[in-house]
């Protein structure tokens, strides 16, 4: 697989109390949050080269009810921990 190949990577984490196939987007949490195995995730977007494009959504209500702003800095920051924790 080229660098190219994957640009943008949808970049959250997931529960492991539900079954993979029962998830939703509801069920979504910050990165780091859970059960996503980010160490070979993050070696699997490297590995290729090229430039990636982590993209951060929250389709999680519990997180609508929150401040806008003070969601996306934690979530921000959060990735930013889970990548380098992992490169």
């Amino acid at each position: 697989m080229s660098g190219s190949s994957i640009e943008m990577f949808h970049f959250n984490d997931f529960v492991d109390d539900i079954p993979r196939l029962e998830q939703k987007d509801l069920d979504r949490v910050y990165p780091g949050d859970d059960a996503a195995p980010f160490s070979q995730i993050i070696k699997y977007l490297k590995k290729p080269g090229g430039k990636k494009v982590l993209s951060l959504e929250f389709f999680n209500p519990e997180y609508w009810k929150r401040d806008a702003l003070e969601v996306a800095k934690t979530g921000l920051m959060k990735m930013k921990e889970v990548v380098a924790e992992n490169s």
